[in-house]
């Protein structure tokens, strides 16, 4: 391997601040799909030789977390492995013992992230993937935040409780100013969302279109982010998204 690729590579795996579509192409392109089924003995050796450096915990967890994701279904049905995954792919450490969980924005940065590299089939409803426990707790995560109407792009993984003794509209529908300023909250509670998702698109890109990959074309890769950026921006629910490609 040349000395500079390596350098590149050694930066890029050791860098916290890589997202973890990026490190899993990395490894990838490396190792190709096999390393999958390693134990992690093995992956730490491996990474020390093919790289000359031991990744930071946090970025194994951020690759095994999307290989999880590209083996089995847990993301999609277990609380105990969403909330962990999520933590992860958004650049902290992931624990599976302990009951650590997440806001709106790191539980949407997580969706989109593993829909990225487990995207749906075309005419997919991918909403079905998610056990009605996780929409429950997406939901009563965006209440608690005071999100009552969550971003068009995360509201198919989104379940709310509904008080049966609360009628809507009783406390803030005479008061206009009351209502404008509820209206106001939302909105701004949905912008803080979709500016997190889209700053973390642009950082995705740009992280891509730097990696030292030996094969493959991250055009098409690229293309499909600029898709879900577009997406964001424009309230574009996440079934009517049609990818080019799985990244993988």
């Amino acid at each position: 391997m040349p000395l500079l690729r390596k350098d590149r590579l050694f930066n890029a795996v050791t860098d916290e601040t890589m997202l973890g579509t990026s490190l899993l192409l990395i490894c990838v392109d490396t190792f190709g799909l096999s390393f999958f089924d390693w134990e992690p003995e093995t992956f730490d050796l491996d990474c020390k030789y093919a790289f000359g450096a031991e990744l930071p915990q946090v970025n194994k967890d951020k690759i095994w977390s999307l290989v999880t994701v590209l083996t089995t279904n847990l993301f999609y049905i277990s609380l105990e492995t969403f909330m962990p995954i999520c933590n992860a792919l958004n650049d902290s450490q992931a624990d599976f013992r302990a009951y650590d969980p997440v806001d709106s924005e790191e539980a949407a940065w997580g969706i989109i992230e593993v829909l990225l590299n487990d995207p749906p089939d075309k005419g997919e409803d991918v909403s079905v993937r998610f056990s009605h426990e996780i929409k429950r707790y997406v939901g009563l995560t965006l209440s608690s935040e005071g999100v009552t109407t969550p971003p068009r792009i995360l509201a198919p993984f989104v379940e709310y409780d509904e008080d049966p003794e609360e009628k809507a509209g009783i406390e803030i529908g005479p008061d206009e100013t009351m209502l404008n300023m509820y209206e106001d909250r939302q909105t701004r509670e949905r912008d803080d969302i979709e500016s997190y998702i889209s700053q973390r698109l642009d950082l995705l890109s740009a992280q891509i279109q730097q990696l030292p990959l030996q094969s493959g074309d991250t055009t098409r890769i690229s293309e499909y982010l600029q898709q879900i950026r577009t997406a964001v921006t424009n309230s574009t629910q996440a079934e009517e998204l049609e990818p080019p490609l799985q990244v993988l």
